[in-house]
């Protein structure tokens, strides 16, 4: 079944906050872990979920159940504009009443709470204790993986700052999503919720997580700000060297810096893959990443794809030629 798409229209000149959120990284992965070992995956994420006891695996499986997967809120961390502390909001989660729990459930549910939580809604310290020593579990061999991806968080706040001066917050984003986009500055991206949300004068609070996973996790309720949590951008064989976190490489990465920038008028995929010398398959994959982010327009001419620069390309550009 294919997920509603949440829109989110973004301030070009939005206040923007990085925060360094391990508790998040740990949540996500263990979703995603637990994802996988349901679906019978034999993948790596899917031995990660073997650490978990028989009622963890039950207590995270209630987050990525599909068609209900949208969980209490209380499963944010406590301050989502601010560095987290794993150890602190596990002690938060096991501290919470039975009340707390029960309203925090009425105000994510309502009167049309998913069966699956409304069995955890009859036991919810139960389930939440369950739930934070399958995050415990997790945190003692993950924390050394966190220490490890410190520099690459530390580019990727230079690559957000770049892009809040830039006023270009949208195409980080589009580009960091697993499967989002963005179009006429609103970031498209799959959600069981599936919201509009005008997010004009919200601060807009990004915590990346671990590398390689393919989740993101989002709260959209707060009238102050919103908050988006997405894997971190491993810096691989196109970003290769270090790039000026002003720079336009710093914002899209190197190759499809250059791959915009040589994009005078249309160009057949095979003649963008013989300047850039890469195989046919690349060459899509940042084509796609490109469009993803609204750069880049492609249409077919009998056997040819043509790639053209759209209008945001242009003034993306103009923008930091003029710099």
């Amino acid at each position: 079944m294919d997920l509603l798409q949440s829109r989110i229209r973004l301030d070009p000149g939005a206040a923007v906050r990085v925060t360094f959120d391990p508790y998040t990284s740990v949540l996500a992965l263990a979703c995603a872990a637990a994802r996988d070992r349901l679906q019978g995956a034999d993948s790596e994420l899917s031995k990660v979920a073997a650490r978990f006891s028989e009622r963890g695996l039950r207590a995270v499986a209630r987050l990525v159940t599909p068609g209900a997967s949208v969980g209490p809120d209380c499963l944010s961390p406590a301050e989502l504009g601010r560095d987290t502390d794993v150890a602190s909001e596990l002690g938060r989660l096991r501290g919470l009443t039975a009340g707390e729990l029960h309203t925090d459930f009425q105000l994510t549910y309502g009167s049309s709470m998913p069966a699956q939580w409304e069995r955890v809604a009859a036991a919810p310290k139960t389930w939440v204790r369950d739930f934070a020593d399958a995050l415990e579990s997790l945190w003692a061999v993950v924390e050394p993986v966190w220490r490890r991806e410190a520099a690459l968080r530390s580019r990727e706040a230079d690559r957000v700052g770049s892009a809040a001066v830039r006023r270009a917050l949208d195409i980080v984003l589009a580009q960091a999503h697993p499967r989002g986009r963005t179009e006429n500055g609103i970031l498209h991206f799959p959600d069981p919720e599936g919201v509009d949300l005008d997010a004009t004068g919200k601060v807009a609070v990004l915590a990346p997580v671990l590398s390689r996973l393919d989740v993101s996790i989002s709260n959209l309720e707060r009238p102050d700000l919103i908050w988006l949590a997405y894997p971190v951008v491993v810096k691989g064989r196109e970003t290769s060297h270090e790039a000026d976190p002003a720079a336009l490489d710093a914002l899209l990465t190197p190759v499809r810096a250059r791959l915009l920038r040589g994009l005078e008028g249309e160009q057949p995929m095979s003649t963008i893959a013989t300047r850039l010398s890469l195989g046919a398959s690349a060459t899509t994959h940042h084509v796609d990443a490109l469009m993803a982010a609204g750069l880049v327009t492609r249409r077919r001419d009998g056997r040819s794809m043509l790639v053209s620069r759209g209008a945001r390309g242009n003034e993306l550009i103009d923008l930091y030629e003029r710099a």
